[in-house]
């Protein structure tokens, strides 16, 4: 990502701070509110004249202007920049904090609030959002952010401050205010998530006595996301929130997060955008099962549930999951799982996209995997068996054929009478559909005879009629009606 904005710098613990240029640091001189706090001898007794501007300057950084166009209340947004540049210097002081700050945290809030909380602007962009590894260059920035950051910074400084205490705050953190922060996480401005994230961390941290209700309102967010919106711009920020309050869990996990588990974090591998914040939802999955491993089950369960369909991309990103899951399952729980989990597999391997059957070839690599195969030989092998052999023969791709020959051969010396008896039996307990070549060829000829007679009489009909050129050659392997199901495999 580029800079965040041309006068911002990193903190060192990787959050933008507010920092003028390095000329204009040169020239300005200290504001005459912070030349009148430095003299003043008592900070617990500010003198009024003080008071009253730093309250003139809360009311007019409350104002309302139109950040999009530039051209509109110039001057007014000098001021209010210059305005929130000295409320942001009077937070390095604590005393001033204490009794200057926290007296007026009411209008400071009410201040925060009429910034921040407004309809979110659709940003356009030079490439759709459905784009996976989409550049941050491809994206334009919300015109109004120069101005909004600041405020951001604002807050976020005023929460790390040690003065507000959790009495002091609570107050205005209510449920309303939750629900208000968390919408904006939808914003399309990357920067503002990044903001909004750090300052709900540092609340959820900072008030103890607002965390239950501040994991609910993000429940009820996801649970938007789940089962209305199917689209939530900062997915993936929340659930990094998440990470974090996973980890501090105690264990035996209580009720309330088990059904958070089963009731949020499967579901949301159900979500058509899931891609977008798939790692951040795998970590908290992880982090789950690291306290309570008996979950695993319960999860792989989810992702054979909501295997993705026609998205090669996700299924290659659920295989992934899928073995990493698999690793932390114990064995004697995964029985009535294995014809599910084997089926999909094979569905993989035998599927017509590479990466997504090379993906699933991975986990005959896997020891773990292995022990599982062993462990369920009589489900395993009259499923495995009789695809592999078929499709190690015929398969299109020379790397993947070799794959599929070295499995054959690892199944065998797994169990050569059990790999034999799977390989013969004419009538297995599990049916497969497996086309031999010559009868693909015989039915492919039946479906060209149907579209010559079709030509035909379409000729007859219109002397006119040219013949359509065909996308594919002889060689290619079709269905009849030319689908995702290419008749090479089919699992009954």
């Amino acid at each position: 990502m580029q800079n965040r904005t041309a006068n911002s710098k990193q903190t060192a613990t990787g959050r933008p701070q507010i920092q003028p240029n390095a000329n204009a640091q040169q020239t300005r001189a200290p504001p005459q509110m912070i030349q009148n706090m430095a003299r003043v001898t008592d900070p617990k007794h500010v003198p009024k004249e003080i008071r009253d501007q730093f309250l003139k300057k809360i009311h007019f950084c409350s104002q309302p202007y139109d950040f999009n166009d530039d051209t509109k209340n110039v001057k007014e947004k000098q001021e209010r920049s210059q305005y929130l540049q000295e409320l942001f210097d009077l937070l390095k002081e604590p005393n001033f904090v204490a009794n200057l700050v926290v007296p007026h945290l009411d209008l400071i809030v009410e201040m925060i609030e009429k910034n921040i909380f407004r309809p979110l602007p659709i940003l356009k962009k030079t490439a759709t959002n459905g784009e996976i590894g989409m550049e941050d260059d491809d994206q334009l920035i919300d015109p109004a952010w120069t101005h909004l950051q600041p405020v951001y910074e604002y807050f976020l400084q005023l929460i790390v401050n040690e003065q507000p205490d959790v009495k002091s705050l609570k107050i205005f953190i209510t449920h309303s205010f939750i629900q208000e922060f968390l919408e904006l996480f939808d914003s399309e401005e990357p920067r503002e998530r990044e903001y909004l994230k750090n300052i709900l961390h540092r609340l959820y941290a900072k008030l103890v006595p607002r965390r239950k209700m501040i994991r609910k309102a993000i429940n009820d967010c996801f649970y938007t996301l789940i089962h209305e919106t199917y689209k939530f711009n900062g997915a993936a920020e929340l659930l990094d929130i998440l990470a974090s309050i996973i980890s501090g869990f105690a264990v035996p996990l209580r009720e309330e997060h088990v059904i958070f588990f089963k009731t949020v974090i499967i579901p949301l591998h159900k979500v058509q955008t899931c891609q977008f914040y798939h790692e951040q939802l795998l970590r908290c999955s992880m982090l789950f099962l690291s306290k309570d491993p008996t979950l695993a089950t319960f999860l792989v369960e989810g992702l054979l549930r909501y295997w993705p369909f026609a998205n090669s991309a996700k299924e290659v990103m659920f295989l992934n999951e899928l073995l990493e899951v698999l690793e932390v399952c114990e064995i004697s729980k995964l029985e009535p799982l294995i014809p599910k989990l084997f089926k999909r597999l094979i569905k993989c391997i035998a599927g017509p996209h590479l990466q997504v059957a090379d993906r699933a070839m991975c986990f005959f690599e896997n020891d773990y995997f292995l022990t599982i195969l062993k462990s369920y030989k009589p489900f395993t092998f009259p499923l495995l068996v009789p695809v592999i052999a078929q499709i190690a023969d015929t398969h299109w791709h020379k790397v993947l054929q070799e794959s599929l020959n070295a499995l054959k051969t690892i199944l065998k010396e797994i169990d050569y009478q059990a790999f034999d008896k799977a390989l013969n039996n004419k009538d297995p307990k599990y049916l497969y559909i497996i086309q031999d070549a010559k009868n693909q060829k015989k039915d492919r000829q039946k479906i060209e005879e149907k579209w010559k007679n079709l030509t035909k009489q379409a000729i007859q009909k219109n002397p006119n009629f040219k013949e359509p050129v065909v996308p594919y050659s002889d060689t290619h392997i079709v269905g009849e009606h030319n689908g995702l199901n290419n008749g090479n495999i089919t699992i009954l």
